[in-house]
């Protein structure tokens, strides 16, 4: 469940439509724009930076419609969309409204309404790659990264490799009390699920292998991160794409490595990024 930040009527000038003449003359058009945004984190920082400002959303429809001349108020939309998306949107609808349309006859109003989906949200965009870092630290740790693997192998994906089991020292905080080593695994899979499809699957299976969240970086039974998707950048209270600290875990681009030699994160070869980390 998201919430909606909305402006609507936003009027601007411009020059679109089929008819040569309407690249003429300007014409008014009417912009509604509704965007999925999580908000919680903007309202716990009280900051604008951490949600859409509908100032900005307006700004979108107002570089739009008073840019380039095109054809079609739908191409108009499907610009006016993805500004909203790259802005942090799970999704938008988007409706431009051309109240003086030459249509030849009386009418209230000609318009197009599209919505668009993000990266994260979009189930529809066909089969994407993504590499996971499993880990364990409690318990019989080899017999739950098994199970893992198990279990994501039983969602709507593919599984390509998994790597060898690595036993690794944990990351602790200051001052955190000491922790048994972690047995770390990656696994890489190819998936029609969107990222929070993903995201959600995976936590799914953390709650059944007993995975309770009290404490940051705590001991635990199984942990799943997704490391990367497909490349996406995203950055939410939900989700960040790729993983924040995977650039600076050896225990996840060795393993990574071991299966994907090629691979990268963020643009960069992992072969390089883990050069840089090696004693």
């Amino acid at each position: 469940m998201t919430d909606v930040v909305r402006i609507e009527g936003v009027r601007v000038l411009g020059t679109h439509g089929v008819l040569p003449e309407e690249r003429t003359y300007q014409q008014p058009f009417v912009v509604d724009i509704n965007a999925d945004v999580e908000t919680s984190r903007a309202a716990h920082t009280d900051s604008v930076g951490h949600t859409i400002s509908y100032a900005d959303a307006a700004a979108d429809a107002v570089s739009v419609i008073a840019g380039e001349s095109v054809n079609l108020i739908e191409t108009l939309a499907e610009r006016i969309a993805a500004k909203v998306l790259a802005r942090g949107a799970l999704s938008v609808t988007v409706t431009v409204h051309k109240p003086e349309a030459p249509v030849g006859t009386e009418f209230a109003d000609a318009s197009v309404q599209i919505t668009r989906q993000s990266p994260v949200t979009n189930a529809d965009a066909g089969i994407r790659h993504a590499v996971l870092g499993i880990g364990a630290n409690l318990g019989d740790t080899h017999a739950a990264l098994d199970w893992a693997v198990e279990q994501i192998s039983a969602l709507d994906v593919h599984v390509d490799a998994v790597s060898d089991f690595v036993g690794t020292a944990p990351v602790l905080a200051p001052g955190q009390a000491a922790q048994p080593d972690y047995l770390n695994a990656v696994l890489t899979l190819d998936t029609v699920l969107s990222p929070y499809q993903l995201l959600a699957e995976l936590q799914r299976i953390e709650v059944r292998g007993g995975r309770v969240r009290h404490e940051r970086w705590g001991a635990r039974l199984l942990d799943i991160d997704i490391v990367d998707f497909d490349g996406i950048t995203w950055d939410s209270e939900r989700l960040t794409l790729p993983h924040p600290r995977a650039a600076e875990r050896l225990f996840v681009l060795e393993p990574w490595h071991s299966i994907e030699p090629e691979a990268t994160l963020a643009g960069r070869p992992i072969a390089d990024i883990a050069a840089t980390l090696a004693p």
